[in-house]
């Protein structure tokens, strides 16, 4: 295979500026404005002065080119840089912090060393990992370098949401129940057992004793009551929301002699053990609950009982966990018990995309989050192990939001709905680790139904459907008029996958096909949200893996909810069908609802269905026992390297 030839634009003087000028700033960050700015990654102002200049000699780098998708005429976005920006953090509190001499020293290696080996890497193709069984089969020790696509944003438990920092609270903290990835089973981790009543209204759970924080406190009884009553009620005073995930419930007990806490709700809830094995109710120590909201929205803040403790954090460069001295309460898919393999994982930010990919290929990281699809074959055939894990939940959809023009409309949306021809998506832009939507969930979520019967492309039945809405006439660029009005939908472009530019623009291409026009706009990962404020925003892609995926619907799209599809009056079948399926008394009873909803929402097409999220890791293959939870964030318990 022909590498690329590549030119590399890079200034000799660019580490060392980034070093001084992280060295000046060496204060606790604020959550000011001035001070914000300050904070911005070293790394990616490094990074942001670097150009790469590819030119293909042989080996085709972009599957736009090889798919032809682009030859079609598929309009482009204009090109916006994207940051990620989030609140500044102060210092760890747990750990010590090394001085800051030996900071800027480990520092000033890791910057320069990973740009220069990245750059070095994508210009010279790298060359091949070593083969496992190379290194030490002694599974004890080392650490790992991780790579993750985005910035740590949010913490705080109830509050939180972002990917990234999932992954890194799942590796910290323990939960009450563990839930099979494979079977979908939950099964006993620090509830050792449970009970629940024929009425389905008290749930009693067996502790297992034992079981301590990383600040050495019991995670017992008293404990495990106070984190459920934290998650039912929140605390108002330092701002901190109560679960919305949560039922209603009447009263918790604990008793110490049997270890028993008993849950007692005003109704039944169907989801309530899914919702126990979330990492969004990961148990935490009476410090972390104790503390405030902003303390508690740093990783640090954050003190757990699972297998690794956060030994530092440097805001915007790394986050490292170290290994817990004397852990020994896995959940039960572990591979093995006590003290978990690895000594430290070390997790850097790296938000472009080629930097992380050539930094794992240089040696310098030993597994990444997030490749381009057209990256995944080259690596595997490299020798990388390449991991896409779909995890059980929502599909990813898009958002049909009813306030904006022309979207309150049935047979607008519905033209839509047939108008997007999923398995081009999946072909044209994504490999064999992807698959094109059957429903607005998973097929591994509970209740899931294959409606792809109802997803075919159709642009027949699209274009037959705008006629009727009388968008008979066109523009000068063919697209469909009504009264001398151009069918156009606003839409941004998704700031939280890699994956979606060209996905928006391939949809965008489609669309036009039938006669609408799909105006892609692009903001950065601070200003994201705001911009999705904007009454004219018609779309918006939505839906990750969860452990229930119809509490989080019902959370979002219910009119006493978010309201995301934007009705401007509640619609009562949907409503019904929302309520109903969370007090089911039988898994069979709440499945006969959920097929009835899926129906409901596609034929409604309150969402487009697109595709179903998978979450691709790349792996040097000196690593081992890398492993995930049902919603496919990564456990770091068994993982071991044969580099010591």
């Amino acid at each position: 295979m022909r590498r690329p030839t590549i030119g590399l634009l890079f200034d000799p003087d660019l580490v060392a500026d980034a070093v001084h000028s992280h060295a000046r700033d060496g204060s606790p960050r604020s959550r000011d404005a001035g001070r914000r700015r300050r904070s911005e990654s070293t790394r990616d102002r490094m990074l942001s002065r670097v150009t790469l200049r590819m030119t293909d000699s042989g080996h085709t780098r972009s599957r736009r080119a090889t798919s032809g998708w682009a030859a079609r005429g598929v309009p482009s976005i204009g090109s916006t840089s994207l940051t990620r920006a989030a609140p500044p953090r102060g210092p760890s509190k747990q750990g010590p912090h090394p001085t800051r001499r030996h900071r800027m020293a480990r520092y000033t290696r890791r910057v320069a060393g990973a740009a220069i080996a990245a750059l070095l890497a994508v210009g010279l193709g790298a060359c091949a990992p070593a083969q496992p069984g190379a290194g030490s089969q002694e599974k004890e020790g080392g650490s790992i370098v991780y790579l993750d696509a985005e910035l740590s944003s949010n913490t705080q438990l109830q509050s939180s949401g972002t990917w990234q920092d999932s992954a890194y609270v799942q590796n910290i903290t323990d939960r009450l129940i563990y839930r099979d990835p494979e079977t979908g089973e939950f099964e006993p981790w620090i509830a050792e057992d449970w009970t629940i009543s024929d009425d389905g209204l008290v749930y009693e759970f067996v502790i297992r004793d034992g079981v301590t924080y990383s600040d050495g406190t019991p995670l017992d009884v008293a404990s495990v009551k106070r984190n459920l009553e934290w998650q039912a009620n929140g605390d108002a005073d330092k701002g901190i929301p109560a679960n919305n995930w949560f039922p209603t419930i009447v009263s918790i007990d604990a008793d110490e002699a049997t270890r028993t806490v008993t849950v007692t709700l005003d109704q039944p809830y169907a989801p309530f053990l899914a919702v126990l094995s979330f990492w969004r109710t990961s148990l935490v120590a009476d410090a972390t609950i104790d503390a405030s909201l902003e303390a508690q929205s740093q990783i640090s803040g954050l003190i757990g009982s699972g297998p690794f403790y956060v030994k530092s954090e440097t805001y915007g460069e790394e986050i490292v966990l170290a290994k817990r001295e004397g852990y020994d309460w896995p959940h039960p898919g572990s591979e093995h018990t006590g003290e978990a393999y690895l000594d430290e994982i070390v997790i850097i930010p790296v938000t472009e995309d080629s930097v992380r990919l050539g930094t794992l290929k240089s040696g310098e990281a030993d597994l990444l989050r997030y490749v381009q699809p057209s990256e995944e074959q080259p690596l595997e055939d490299a020798g990388f192990q390449v991991l896409g894990l779909q995890g059980a939940g929502n599909a990813n959809i898009w958002d049909v939001r009813q306030q904006a023009p022309f979207l309150d409309e049935l047979d607008v949306r519905k033209a839509l709905q047939v108008g997007i021809d999923r398995e081009q998506i999946v072909d044209d832009l994504y490999t064999d680790r992807w698959n094109a939507a059957t429903s607005i969930v998973s097929p591994t979520a509970f209740g899931y139904v294959d409606l792809s019967a109802k997803l075919g492309y159709d642009p027949d039945e699209a274009n037959r459907l705008l006629d009727e809405a009388g968008f008979t006439g066109r523009d000068a660029d063919g697209y469909r008029t009504r009264d001398g009005e151009t069918l156009r939908i606003l839409t941004f472009v998704d700031v939280f996958d890699s994956t979606s530019k060209p996905l928006f623009q391939l949809i965008q291409w489609q669309l036009k096909q039938i006669g609408v026009k799909l105006d892609i706009d692009e903001t950065d990962y601070a200003n994201y949200s705001n911009a999705l404020k904007d009454p004219n925003v018609g779309v918006r892609r939505n839906g990750w893996p969860e452990a229930d995926a119809w509490v989080r619907q019902r959370v979002n799209y219910s009119f006493t909810g978010s309201n995301a599809w934007f009705f401007s009056e509640a619609d009562p079948k949907l409503e019904e069908l929302y309520d109903s399926q969370l007090h089911a008394t039988t898994p069979e009873q709440r499945a006969e609802i959920l097929a009835e909803l899926q129906e409901y929402v596609v034929d409604q097409a309150y969402a487009l269905p697109i595709i179903d999220d998978t979450q691709v890791f790349v792996l040097q293959p000196h690593l081992h026992g890398f492993s995930w939870s049902a919603e496919a964030r990564p456990y770091f318990y068994d993982v071991w390297t044969e580099k010591k």
